[in-house]
């Protein structure tokens, strides 16, 4: 009951027909939920699946052999809530209209696609294309998955790649990423809401990171005009900048009576600047001296290992153990001399020098009333950034919160989820294997120890394996009939998979198979065809199969045939 109820409001993709237009003439072909089209080799059923996929949106001319003098096609689209009629001329126009009665309207290609794409799902942008776009940075259509509805001639039964469309160089590098998507959504769900976390935190970062650096370019202006005009710089607010009222009103620099020679100045500057590089030196030597009396330390301990408890070797047991006492002793004194302590006291000191160097060098110098009046209008404008209030606060947890998401969202791009891949492949070997057929390949398989099936999203292929005297060995399926099978049953699984985890996406629900049954061999593919097509009914997806192989007991209603060609619009060489 919870299923009928369900099957309301799951949207019934369907494609009713196809028309081929050559002016006022035009020839139509009427689709069934399973339809089954018979021709020979050469009379157009390749063609047929080029001109279904120029209708629905292909970005490729149409300029297949035997589609020739057709001025446009139509395609009529179903569901259970509406319907659809588009069409495409060959020079590329789009057109699209609702009702069978009203006239075509010229549209966009993107509208176009648009509007297909609304006969798929009722909503286009959800939560599952929205993550696709943030973390791939690409706005999907339903053309972006197109490789998962045509298994064509070229590539069947090729486990190497099983989607025959994936072959072509414009989706190499997408369908790595869509199965990505698909097989690891845990994680690129994680990655979407952590990359929105991170926009909105670099945002803020940013516009922090621009008033911090302002800041502190303010703070060595000041300083510097400070030194040019002679004012002493505290570097507290209200002390400066009572110092600069003071100067604005009246002019009057303060005289240094108390200075010290500036000669004397630069010669204690450059003793403490050496004395700075005396003591890295010392404390870089000291770092090394100690990690070279770890990996000492270390090595006694291994050799004190090998020899303990043996008493022929007492002697080195004692040398070994007063030497990593002694070690250990000396690591004590070197790391109790805070090097790192006394360099910070000898820049302080060095800093005061050096502005006492600075002050004597301003008071030496001239400054014009034009020169001071500009430099007041500028430490007035610093001022004012000064008073501003920084969050250094917020700036330090902006910096290792953005840094903490960047390495998270790398872990997650780089980490797998097996868990999806895992039961999609035992969906995938429990279809095959029960499907009851009495096929040779299939009876094969059932007699063979623990034989499983394992496709590998990422390299697109498809692997078994079984168990052998050595142990489990992994190998690619052989024999035509087999492949082709599996290729069919992944196409599916697929669907099927797409249908339960990601429901209302983007993806069109139409399998065209072409010329299965050659690799397969007629009476291995009388024998599959209706598992195939019943299981598709199971999923909800809509297959076109094209065979030179005629097949008994298809109903009028699914067959057409094209013996006599495709196009009647074909002028024949």
């Amino acid at each position: 009951m919870l299923k009928q109820w369900l099957r309301r409001f799951y949207v019934m993709f369907k494609l009713e027909s196809l028309l081929f237009n050559n002016r006022d003439d035009s020839q139509k072909y009427q689709f069934s939920k399973h339809t089954f089209i018979y021709g020979m080799n050469t009379v157009g059923k390749t063609a047929l699946t080029k001109a279904i996929d120029y209708v629905l949106g292909s970005s490729e001319n149409l300029t297949y052999q035997g589609l020739d003098n057709i001025d446009s096609i139509e395609a009529y689209l179903t569901n259970n809530l509406t319907t659809l009629w588009v069409k495409r001329t060959i020079s590329g126009e789009y057109f699209y209209r609702r009702t069978e009665d009203s006239a075509y309207s010229e549209i966009s290609a993107d509208t176009y696609k648009d509007n297909i794409c609304l006969m798929l799902t009722p909503n286009p942008n959800n939560h599952f294309v929205q993550v696709y776009s943030k973390v791939f940075d690409e706005n999907p259509t339903f053309r972006s998955f197109n490789f998962l509805n045509y298994m064509e001639e070229k590539g069947l039964g090729d486990l190497s790649v099983v989607f025959t469309k994936a072959r072509e160089l414009k989706y190499q590098i997408r369908v790595s990423n869509i199965m990505d998507f698909f097989f690891n959504y845990n994680n690129i769900e994680q990655i979407y809401e952590k990359e929105l976390l991170l926009e909105q935190r670099e945002k803020e970062l940013d516009e922090l990171t621009k008033d911090y650096q302002e800041y502190e370019r303010s703070l060595l202006q000041i300083q510097k005009l400070f030194r040019e005009l002679q004012l002493k710089y505290t570097g507290n607010y209200e002390k400066d900048y009572s110092t600069f009222k003071k100067f604005q009103t009246s002019y009057t620099r303060t005289a240094q009576t108390k200075s010290k020679d500036l000669v004397y100045l630069s010669k204690a500057s450059f003793s403490l600047a050496e004395e700075i590089k005396l003591y890295s030196f010392i404390q870089s030597q000291a770092n090394n001296m100690v990690e070279r009396k770890e990996r000492i330390k270390r090595l006694l301990a291994i050799l004190n290992s090998i020899v303990e408890g043996n008493h022929d070797y007492k002697q080195y047991i004692d040398f070994i153990t007063k030497t990593v006492e002694e070690i250990q002793e000396e690591n004590i004194i070197l790391s109790l001399t805070d090097y790192q302590k006394a360099i910070r006291g000898i820049q302080t000191e060095k800093g005061k020098i050096d502005q006492q160097i600075m002050m004597l060098k301003g008071q030496a110098s001239e400054i014009t009333y034009e020169d001071a009046v500009k430099k007041i209008g500028l430490i007035e404008h610093i001022f004012s950034i000064l008073n501003r209030n920084v969050d250094y606060t917020r700036l330090d947890s902006l910096r290792g919160e953005t840094s903490k998401l960047k390495r998270e969202i790398k872990e997650l791009k780089s980490a797998f989820d097996k868990k999806e891949i895992s039961a999609f492949n035992n969906r995938l070997t429990n279809l095959y294997l029960k499907s009851d057929l009495k096929v040779k390949h299939l009876i094969e398989d059932l007699h063979d120890t623990d034989f499983t099936l394992e496709f590998d999203p990422f390299r697109l292929c498809l692997f078994a394996s079984h168990k052998t005297e050595e142990g489990v060995e992994r190998f690619i399926p052989g024999s035509m009939a087999r492949q082709t099978h599996l290729q069919m049953l992944i196409y599916l699984c697929m669907f099927d998979y797409l249908k339960r985890d990601f429901q209302d996406f983007i993806y069109m629900p139409l399998l065209i198979i072409d010329s299965a049954n050659q690799p397969m061999g007629i009476e291995i593919f009388r024998e599959v065809y209706p598992t195939i097509v019943n299981l598709a009914e199971e999923i909800g997806i809509q297959t076109i199969f094209l065979s030179k192989d005629h097949l008994d007991g298809i109903s009028d209603q699914d067959f057409i045939d094209i013996s006599s060609g495709l196009n009647k619009f074909h002028k024949q060489s």
